[in-house]
């Protein structure tokens, strides 16, 4: 007979409901003792299947099982409001009270959190008249109703929910992560939800909230992958200016109290230091900023040396054979066979090492790595150096008997030179930076060794 009941609320037969009944009217009673045997009741199945008038009957001959759990300890309710069935959910809750709106499943989830999920707004509404704590609840996940509206991007029920805390909520809002709506906006990528929240005055003056990894919500994006969706979404945050985690640890600081102390801060503050703490500055935005430049100007370079390359000082001799023309050797070739061995070496240098650059800054990874920054900075001066010795072996070839003029060597020397300082200082700061890492990585590891070697003693 339970079968039977079981396929009516399938098919939401009142008929056999009512037939069923007729033959044994506790049937509807007996179903706790039976529901080892079923997922579900027969009124989680109606409320699934949108039967209103079978769930009526259902609940008329036995109310209790408006409370009812399944094997997911979900209500009827919380399968109505999942499905988006608005007068079941209407009589479950006149039924069952309001206190059925804020009932939790195995997740934690209440029927607000599911209507909201799948955007089933008036029966989202429905709820929080019956309950306004509903919306308030917050399941084991640490997320709350408006954050779950955000990472599924479900836009519409965002703006319904959101009247129902104050500006001031709004902007203090947070997962157990401490992320605020803007770090999961932003991790999501949601361009629409970022300006909606953008708007509300509070959240846009406490844009750069940290969350417990000390992220605010600009530096979350870091964390995603590089796509138009992310340009987009870092743009808006930008222009609302929300800043990086770093840039807010350089802000400009009180004045000191004391002239004294103001002026020898002053005098430590000398060049070397200044260069230090730029490079030391995890930011690095002007590098990110810059990357298309960046990629243009390795470009050109590279495409001038392939052009130098296949096209050399002094051109090439071409052959006739048998009447047809064949591609000849350099004239250089024919000159001075050392001279052009080098000049190809470094024209080749030039051009590989430019692609090198141009390889890395197209591959996405951030340039706020420090490895990544001194390499790349190391290559760029390389591709400057390289390309220099190939003008200067360029003129070598084209004067005669290799003279170039002292000014022209003084010229390239000093540029050389230059490059050769600036990658020094670069590489100087690297190693600087390496050792400090590895020193806070052994010290603490030595101390706790120390620590225990005493508790033995």
């Amino acid at each position: 007979m339970e079968t039977k009941l079981y396929d009516a609320s399938l098919t939401g037969n009142v008929q056999t409901l009512n037939t069923l009944l007729h033959q044994d009217q506790l049937i509807l009673d007996r179903l706790s003792l039976t529901a080892g045997s079923f997922n579900e009741t027969p009124l989680h199945i109606a409320a699934m299947r949108g039967h209103a008038h079978f769930a009526t009957v259902v609940l008329t001959h036995n109310p209790k099982l408006a409370v009812s759990l399944d094997s997911q300890r979900r209500t009827p309710l919380h399968v109505a409001a999942a499905n988006g069935h608005l007068t079941i959910v209407q009589e479950l809750v006149r039924v069952g009270g309001r206190d059925l709106c804020c009932f939790q499943d195995q997740d934690g989830l209440t029927p607000v959190h599911l209507a909201a999920i799948n955007e089933h707004l008036e029966v989202v509404k429905v709820l929080v008249e019956a309950n306004p704590d509903a919306v308030k609840v917050i399941p084991a996940t640490g997320e709350t109703i408006l954050h779950m509206c955000v990472s599924f991007n479900r836009f519409e029920s965002l703006k319904l929910l959101v009247k129902y805390w104050n500006e001031e909520e709004l902007a203090q809002i947070m997962d157990h992560g401490g992320n605020t709506l803007l770090h999961a906006a932003a991790f999501s990528k949601q361009t629409q939800i970022l300006n909606y929240l953008l708007e509300i005055e509070s959240i846009k003056a406490n844009g750069n909230v940290v969350n417990k990894l000390g992220l605010t919500a600009l530096d979350v994006l870091d964390h995603c992958p590089r796509d138009l969706k992310a340009l987009e979404a870092r743009q808006i945050l930008m222009e609302a200016g929300v800043l990086r985690a770093s840039n807010l640890n350089t802000l400009p600081k009180p004045l000191q109290k004391s002239t004294k102390s103001s002026h020898t801060t002053k005098q430590k503050g000398g060049l070397l230091s200044r260069t230090w703490a730029r490079y030391a500055n995890n930011d690095h935005n002007w590098l990110e900023k810059q990357r298309a430049v960046l990629i243009i100007a390795a470009l050109i370079v590279a495409v001038t040396a392939f052009n130098t390359g296949v096209n050399p000082p002094g051109g090439a001799i071409t052959n006739t054979q048998n009447g047809r023309y064949e591609l000849g050797n350099a004239v250089q070739t024919e000159v001075d066979m050392d001279q052009f061995n080098m000049f190809v070496m470094y024209n080749t240098f030039s051009m590989i090492i430019s692609l090198g650059v141009v390889l890395v800054l197209i591959s996405g990874l951030s340039l706020r790595n420090k490895f990544l920054m001194w390499l790349l900075t190391l290559g760029a001066l390389w591709m400057l150096v390289f390309m220099v010795l190939s003008y200067w072996q360029s003129l070598a070839m084209m004067a005669p008997d290799g003279y170039v003029d002292a000014t022209s060597i003084w010229i390239c020397l000093i540029w050389m030179l230059a490059c050769g300082v600036i990658a020094l200082i670069h590489t100087i700061f690297f190693v600087v930076w390496v050792v400090m890492k590895l020193l806070k990585w052994i010290l603490p590891k030595t101390r706790r060794t120390d620590y225990q070697n005493k508790e033995q003693v």
